[in-house]
């Protein structure tokens, strides 16, 4: 079963995407495969105006697939938000799922901490593998590592225990 890390940071611009992305470089180049799941608390649309599929859910089917050889997505309309351990569970297939955003999940977390933007440390301390920061600090018991130093980062995250395992 994947290892599940949630990355989360205080709002928008912060690093959360900057952070995954440098992650998923770095961990796919030690052979891991990787899944991400954002959480948009926005609500957002991935049809586009014309495309067959849109015009599917406009006519009123409530999933529509759309499936090549090389993708595959799923549009669902839901009466309410899915689950974020219901969306961990449709994900079997990869060895680490990296989350951005569900700060208030219990998951093993990651917090990016930017001194222009953030006021403080917003998780709970049994939570932290680490804070990815751009400044030094000095909090007990949590590794505070340079927010663009990748490989400790990936190096925490591949001690972490298994997600079903704990």
């Amino acid at each position: 079963m994947a290892k599940v890390i949630n990355i989360v940071g205080s709002g928008s611009n912060v690093g959360k995407t900057f952070l995954i992305q440098g992650l998923i470089k770095e961990l796919r180049g030690r052979g891991l495969s990787v899944a991400t799941i954002k959480h948009d608390i926005h609500g957002f649309d991935i049809d586009q105006k014309g495309k067959d599929t849109y015009k599917h859910r406009q006519a009123g089917a409530e999933t529509v697939i759309i499936s090549s050889k090389n993708r595959l997505a799923m549009i669902k309309e839901l009466k309410e938000e899915t689950d974020l351990q219901d969306i961990i569970s449709m994900i079997k297939d990869k060895d680490i799922i990296l989350v951005e955003g569900y700060k208030k999940s219990d998951l093993r977390k990651i917090e990016v901490f930017r001194s222009s933007i953030s006021d403080k440390i917003i998780s709970k301390e049994e939570h932290l593998i680490a804070i990815a920061s751009d400044i030094g600090m000095n909090i007990e018991n949590i590794p505070v590592i340079d927010k663009e130093d990748y490989g400790s980062l990936a190096d925490l995250i591949e001690r972490e225990k298994d997600y079903n395992k704990e």
